[in-house]
């Protein structure tokens, strides 16, 4: 089976928060040749790149009745952190891995969480980087789903815990016009400054503890970064809180952010912060135990 992967367009490093990205128009979807044989649907199951061609090695959920239909399904993209990074060598092992946080710890461990995306028929992936996440390796692993797949291109939703919420912010810097939604959470590297244009019209959910060594700063300068393109220039502010806070970014309509306590997962926002207190890093596991936040990725459309 002879897969095509895309040659990595750009380099963009990690970098501290008042650095900046050169920002290039996204391509088309990359071109690959659709030879998966995918034989199994309701499970969590780990595929590794020799088997695929793909660029990573990647969990899999697909809900039941996608082998015997003939429509397209929403997408959730997860991307995991530093801790997840490397080149497992067994689908057990790449298992393990894949199934450590989000959508498919959820549906893997507990019957609540497969029966939630079961009936809300979503495929879930979970990529494994070896050491970083590239936006155009990210990218042209976007592109090998939708050749392999059959995925609704109106409805793709990604989603990234600490590294993976910066890759996560750092795909949206130049291909955020494919998204849905996107969701990073604990984003431990700061944002570049200029205006995320590929991100205007896309609602944004960002999740952070108020104290997390990784700082908060981090996800208000990419936040910045989005609210830009509805003439907020100004980093959202945040006291610290006595209890969870979300802050709601209309967008041009009412370019100022306000405050709500608690999560609050209604309403047609533009972007909205959630800042719990303490200093938990782990801010992430209450946020994807909570189904009225899938609820809200789930009804974004493009």
């Amino acid at each position: 089976m002879r897969m095509q992967w895309i040659a990595l367009a750009i380099a963009v490093g990690a970098v501290a928060c008042g650095g900046s990205f050169e920002q290039e128009a996204p391509e088309a979807w990359g071109t690959h040749e659709a030879g998966l044989t995918i034989t199994t649907e309701d499970q969590v199951v780990a595929r590794l790149p020799a088997s695929t061609g793909a660029g990573y090695g990647y969990g899999e959920y697909l809900p039941p009745g996608y082998l015997t239909s003939t429509g397209s399904y929403p997408v959730i993209i997860h991307l995991n952190g530093r801790g997840e990074f490397g080149t497992s060598t067994t689908e057990a092992g790449l298992l393990e891995v894949v199934t450590r946080h989000g959508a498919l710890k959820k549906i893997r461990f507990t019957s609540q969480g497969k029966a939630y995306f079961g009936q809300h028929q979503v495929m879930v992936f979970t990529p494994q980087a070896a050491t970083k996440w590239e936006p155009a390796a990210i990218d042209a692993f976007v592109s090998f789903l939708v050749a392999n797949y059959r995925v609704d291109t109106t409805r793709i939703y990604l989603t990234g815990i600490s590294f993976g919420g910066y890759g996560a912010w750092q795909y949206a810097y130049t291909y955020g016009g494919r998204l849905a939604a996107l969701a990073p959470m604990a984003t431990n590297i700061g944002a570049p400054g200029p205006t995320i244009t590929q991100l205007k019209n896309v609602p944004v959910w960002a999740v952070h503890s108020f104290a997390d060594g990784t700082s908060l700063s981090a996800e208000r300068s990419w936040l910045q970064g989005v609210t830009k393109n509805y003439g907020q220039f100004q980093l959202v502010a945040v006291p610290a809180p006595a209890q969870t806070v979300t802050y709601l970014f209309p967008g041009a309509s009412s370019p100022t952010w306000t405050s709500q306590p608690g999560v609050v997962a209604t309403g047609s926002d533009i972007a909205r912060l959630t800042v719990l207190p303490g200093s938990a890093h782990d801010c992430w596991t209450q946020q994807y135990d909570n189904d009225a936040f899938w609820d809200w990725l789930l009804a974004q459309h493009r």
